[in-house]
């Protein structure tokens, strides 16, 4: 019987894989620490909107949407990338818009507001319908009004596949449980197989030892039994 030893580092192998591989949709998309970015540039006739361009993001890649930009590390990124390798307008439309019931601006994607990188303006104006648009050269957001959002290139964000498929819905939970039972299974058997073969030989030298132990007595005692019966 061969121990399940190869199961089990098969199992640890491919459960490493699945945690640790972290991937973009595809290789026109650009990694920065836990998402990735695609610059879809060009005229597109079918962009009217602020959600038009989301849609056209969400059509690229599961779970993708227009850019938000949550701290000044991603914010210079953007900017570096599109000096270096887009190549792309000089405003793009931010994936943001004015809650007038909050008072306040948020994402698209529902992140958390955290990093603002206004330009100085009027603190008076008026902000209902009112989006968000980066100038690419130098990093800065001003406000616009979403009917009048730069739409000729669509900055689109995801995050890496494996942060996505270890999300804590019900599926993700499933799987996890179920590749925890199985190794548990896995070490339980081999540890049983171990202790198993461990006694089954512990057993037999046993039974050896106490076997040759008493041969001596036994051959002796028939000796003197013999001359006993020839005195008599």
């Amino acid at each position: 019987m061969e121990p399940p030893f190869p199961a089990l580092l098969c199992l640890l192998g491919l459960l490493a894989t699945a945690s640790g591989a972290a991937e973009c949709p595809s290789s026109a998309w650009i990694p920065f620490r836990s998402s990735c970015y695609i610059f879809l540039q060009g005229t597109f006739d079918e962009l009217d909107s602020i959600d038009d361009a989301r849609n056209l993001c969400k059509g690229n890649a599961s779970g993708a949407d227009i850019i938000s930009i949550k701290n000044k590390e991603e914010n210079t990124f953007i900017q570096e990338t599109f000096k270096n390798h887009w190549q792309g307008p000089d405003y793009i439309s931010l994936g943001m818009f004015f809650d007038t019931d909050d008072n306040a601006f948020k994402w698209f994607d529902k992140s958390e507001m955290k990093f603002t990188n206004w330009i100085e303006e009027e603190s008076n104006e008026e902000l209902l319908n009112t989006c968000a648009s980066m100038y690419t050269k130098s990093g800065e957001w001003r406000k616009i009004s979403c009917e009048d959002l730069p739409l000729t290139g669509t900055l689109c964000k995801t995050a890496f596949a494996y942060e996505k498929k270890y999300l804590p819905d019900k599926t993700a939970l499933t799987t996890t449980l179920v590749i925890i039972f199985t190794i548990v299974v896995t070490v339980s058997a081999a540890l049983f197989w171990f202790l198993y073969k461990r006694n089954i030989s512990s057993g037999v030298l046993c039974i050896t030892h106490h076997s040759t132990a008493e041969m001596p007595y036994s051959d002796e005692t028939v000796l003197i039994d013999e001359e006993n019966e020839y005195t008599a």
